[in-house]
């Protein structure tokens, strides 16, 4: 009979290891998060006369660093003007008919006032980058103010650029540019997605729908619906209405109290962070060139090698490389310091490997792209479908072993019933002699919690085929400069720093759960002992299936761009 006193013992045991299993995830679960790419932002201002439109397209790390280097012609690792001018003058003409702007129902014709960069001239480095194009159109005559959804103009907005590619779109509305006896709505997207930034209302999506007004409409957003683009066409008229004196609706945004700026005002660029906030693949490509370059002391090489394992050691206790995987493992088996070090090592030697061979393949990819910006999007194809496959396997191993552990786990029962009379003895000095020599966990502990060393190697193998976008740029970088083999060397280090964070993992977890384990009553150990490592295999299949999961919630546009892609392959 156990006591009332142990089992409020072993309940909170068992609480301090379920403390150190969560304390080793992370809340976004073990998938990488998917590699940005050419991202859209879109101003809007109605002044003079015109539209006034701000088209920025900012491109990330893995989708600008490619660029940068094929817009290198002479090869002097630099972008000049004469350079990057002529790209991005053929790149919003080529975009031009895949923007949609109809005020009043009427399709504006864009022409382009003005190409600006910032960040795109100088180094090829690993770096983001942003072009700002000024385009104008003239406005149509204004609604009348007795029309069925009321006088003013109606703007309808569709970005359908880069839908074969990985993009973010964003449209920022300025509250003070426009004409100052303008006021505006917002009908599209939903309200909730309105972010204030201060002087721009921002929100996300590719389809935008305004409604400037002068003084006063009889629109109500609340309860009536806005008007499609073809249905405001047959109430444009021939000459300008004079706009309605009525009062206008509470919800509307701050008019101007002062003179409209002389041209629109530019929103916080998304690719152009502050010192602070460099990114991890702008690190890793600034120590990956250092050291291929070659130009670099001795002490700066050995000084960025260390940086790189510190960089792996850091990037392992982000999301991915399977922290929780290792700790359900470890914890719900016999495991000892060595199978910890063995797991750490496989997980570090399948991810510089997956990842090398990966980078060629996306290598290979980016240069039979006519546009180099693609990159990025075959990274999240690549990301997205290793991600799947990774959760897969350890779905499937973890069944297996927790199959196969059930059934150890009855033949022991079985077992010893039949014999627990005849060898009681025996055992028990068994027991202790096997124990001083290897762990302090008991030896009686059944087959099922054995830990074999192909098993070590299939969890670390199918943990550590998850790419990462840090791994990648280091693979972008080296490529550009023709040295692959130290790329090798410095994505090496790179795990290594990685492979060491989960070794230090597991060896913490293997220590606590002995020690933990040492102060349990016997009864209740010999239970928790029985049952672990048929749980710990479930919890490793139910991990599995989170990876599944999550690289298909944050892989949906990238499957999506895929499908679209292999279906515009086979129409030929």
């Amino acid at each position: 009979m156990i006591s009332r006193m142990s089992t409020r013992k072993w309940l909170k045991q068992s609480l301090i290891i379920l403390l150190i299993l969560s304390m080793t995830g992370d809340q976004r679960g073990d998938a990488h998060e998917l590699a940005e790419g050419v991202g859209t932002q879109t101003t809007f201002t109605i002044r003079d006369g015109q539209v006034i439109i701000l088209f920025n397209l900012g491109w990330s790390v893995p989708a600008g660093f490619p660029l940068l280097a094929d817009l290198d012609a002479d090869g002097d690792d630099r972008v000049e003007e004469e350079e990057w001018r002529p790209y991005l003058k053929t790149r919003i003409e080529s975009l031009l008919p895949q923007l949609d702007l109809r005020i009043n129902g009427q399709q504006i014709q864009l022409e382009l006032d003005l190409i600006e960069h910032a960040g795109l001239e100088g180094s090829v480095r690993a770096r983001p980058f942003d072009a700002y194009f000024t385009l104008h159109g003239p406005l149509p005559p204004s609604l009348p103010p007795n029309s069925p959804w009321g006088g003013g103009y109606w703007l309808h907005w569709q970005d359908n650029s880069y839908r074969e590619q990985t993009s973010s779109q964003y449209s920022w509305i300025p509250i003070e540019d426009h004409d100052p006896d303008l006021s505006f709505l917002i009908l599209q997207p939903d309200p909730s997605l309105f972010e204030d930034q201060g002087a721009f209302i921002r929100t996300p999506g590719r389809e935008t729908i305004l409604y400037f007004y002068s003084e006063a409409t009889t629109f109500d957003p609340f309860t009536d619906t806005a008007p499609s683009a073809e249905q405001l066409v047959s109430l444009l008229p021939t000459t300008r209405a004079p706009q309605s004196t009525e009062e206008a609706p509470s919800n509307r945004p701050p008019r101007p109290t002062g003179e409209a700026a002389q041209s629109p005002r530019r929103f916080p660029s998304q690719t152009d962070p502050s010192p602070d906030e460099v990114s991890e693949e702008e690190q890793i490509g600034g120590m990956v060139e250092t050291i291929v370059l070659g130009k670099a002391p001795l002490w700066e090489v050995a000084l960025a090698l260390l940086l790189a394992i510190l960089y792996g050691a850091g990037h392992a206790i982000g999301p991915g490389h399977g922290k929780t995987m290792v700790a359900a493992y470890l914890v719900g088996t016999r495991g000892r310091i060595r199978d910890a070090v063995v797991l750490g090592l496989v997980v570090t030697f399948a991810h510089t490997i997956s990842i090398f061979l990966l980078g060629l393949l996306l290598l290979g990819l980016i240069e039979a792209s006519a546009d180099k910006a693609t990159s990025a999007t075959f990274q999240n194809w690549i990301t997205t479908i290793f991600s799947f496959g990774s959760g897969a396997l350890l779905a499937t191993f973890g069944l297996i072993l927790a199959r196969r552990r059930w059934r150890t786990s009855r033949k022991d029962d079985h077992s010893h019933d039949h014999s627990h009379d005849h060898s009681h003895d025996h055992s028990h000095d068994h027991s202790h002699g096997h124990e001083s020599g290897h762990s302090h966990l008991p030896a009686d502990w059944a087959q099922n919690g054995e830990v074999r060393f192909r098993d070590l190697v299939t969890l670390g193998f199918s943990g550590g085929i998850v790419p990462c976008p840090a791994g990648f740029t280091i693979m972008l970088v080296a490529a550009h400069f023709q040295a692959l083999w130290l790329g090798l060397i410095v994505l090496s280090f790179f795990s290594l720093g990685l492979g060491l964070m989960l070794i230090g993992i597991g060896c913490v977890l293997v220590l606590g759960k002995e020690r933990i384990l040492h102060r349990v009553s016997a009864p209740l150990k010999s239970r928790f002992l029985q049952l672990a490592p048929i749980f710990s295999a479930l919890l490793v299949s139910l991990i599995g299936v989170w990876f599944c999961i999550d690289s298909l919630a944050q892989g949906r546009e990238p499957i999506a761009q895929m499908l679209r892609a292999l279906a515009g392959y086979l129409d030929g």
